[in-house]
């Protein structure tokens, strides 16, 4: 319903001169979930923080989760009773919002949405765009055509899936594609003035204690230093090309028994990943670590290793791979995948077809040439994107598209009451 006392006729930029923009962040998902859009959102906030931008966090009230953890935060999310409905296997947040919820987000009296999905957070920000007359903007941070295909098993269901997305993208006024490629695949009306590139970036720096890191890690999960190490980290679904890379280990191991294959991660599809990994007799050779949510640790285990996989062709920007590049660790990725787009071949990280074949031969000859796996590893370090860049960069977005909300709103009152004035005269 629409909040007449604080329905925005214009853009408030001559106030916005004297406070803080003021923004709602709204995730399916969140705290304490560990998944790459969850980290985005974290990472925002943080920079938020340091920039001085004011914002509310809508999130879901798990029902697994003792609430009094958020005060060891040094904000305060809006809790949200969850969905009947579960998404991907979480629990996700409730819509529509009630009376409550709403009076007390008037309080916040926010300039724009930022939405992270377009299902049920999607719903909640067309609810208060339409409550206070501000824009709406969405991060893609996946290809949702694709991940309703997967997950149903279903064709039909996903291209209806991808109809729902598209009939909530043209009620946005802002999308934020993580990558240029998964733009261009996005199947949306790119002629439209409201889409931008807003890679994600990521926190990790090389850290000065990195050899104590290392060591901590290798401790922790038993690595020995003289295998071949790959990793793998990501939540684990079968989307993200998981049955592709563990039948290229068992090729591999056939091949050369002294790789190794680290899995962190975890979540939905946990034990069909650790059942097949048995069923074509890997599982032996395969360090399960679960859900690693320590950032030091983690990062002790990207600079325990030799080579990152990435083998999905799912996701829309690949941050572990970002990850892993500021800790001097190169990835192997899918050729053209949207993973792909900041990585040169044999420079910064490697790539190949999407195919066992080409995963195996690429990963022994990567190993069959130990000094160029140590430059490359250098090199990838370039490529990592720094979160306050990202965040200046979605600021100045945020402001253009509240200036061509209203601007086109006014537009669009002109022309009424220019044709009410033609139409008055042909009489």
């Amino acid at each position: 319903m629409k909040n007449k006392s604080l329905w925005r006729q214009k853009a408030p930029l001559i106030e916005l001169k004297s406070r803080p923009l003021r923004v709602v962040i709204i995730g399916d998902s969140f705290i304490p979930m560990v998944d790459g859009v969850v980290r985005v959102m974290e990472n925002y906030i943080e920079q938020f923080q340091n920039k001085g931008i004011e914002f509310l966090v809508l999130a879901p009230a798990y029902s697994d989760y003792d609430l009094k953890k958020d005060l060891e935060l040094d904000y305060k999310p809006m809790r949200i009773k969850c969905s009947l409905i579960k998404w991907g296997g979480y629990q996700v947040i409730r819509t529509p919002l009630v009376k409550s919820e709403l009076l007390d987000i008037d309080k916040f009296n926010p300039d724009i949405v930022h939405v992270h999905s377009p299902f049920f957070a999607g719903n909640i920000g067309l609810q208060l765009k339409k409550r206070y007359n501000i824009p709406l903007i969405i991060t893609m941070h996946t290809n949702f055509k694709m991940a309703i295909s997967k997950s149903a098993n279903s064709a039909i269901i996903g291209q209806i899936g991808g109809l729902v997305v598209q009939q909530f993208i043209k009620n946005t006024d802002g999308i934020f594609h993580v990558s240029r490629s998964s733009m261009i695949e996005s199947g949306l009306d790119l002629t439209q003035n409201k889409h931008f590139i807003v890679p994600n970036g990521t926190k990790f720096k090389f850290p000065y204690n990195h050899e104590f890191l290392k060591h901590q890690a290798i401790e922790k999960y038993n690595i020995d230093s003289n295998k071949f190490n790959l990793l793998f980290v990501s939540r684990f679904v079968w989307e993200k090309n998981i049955k592709l890379m563990l039948d290229s280990y068992k090729k591999l191991i056939q091949i050369n028994p002294k790789y190794h294959l680290t899995m962190v991660g975890g979540d939905w599809k946990y034990d069909e990943v650790v059942e097949y990994a048995k069923s074509i007799g890997v599982y032996e050779h395969i360090n399960f670590t679960g859900i690693v949510r320590d950032c030091d640790l983690l990062k002790g285990l990207y600079l325990s290793h030799d080579l990152l996989l990435f083998p999905s062709v799912f996701d829309t920007f690949g941050l572990v791979i970002h990850e892993a590049a500021s800790q001097g660790l190169p990835s192997l990725v899918i050729k053209n995948s949207a993973a792909a787009e900041s990585i040169v071949d044999g420079f910064n990280g490697f790539t190949c077809m999407e195919n066992i074949d080409s995963l195996v031969e690429n990963i022994i000859h990567i190993f069959s040439e130990p000094e160029k796996l140590k430059i490359v590893g250098e090199a990838s370090k370039t490529m990592v994107y720094d979160w306050s860049k990202i965040i200046d960069k979605s600021l100045k977005n945020y402001i253009d598209i509240i200036k061509n909300f209203y601007d086109s709103a006014r537009l669009k009152r002109f022309e009424k009451l220019s044709v009410k004035i033609r139409n008055k005269f042909k009489k």
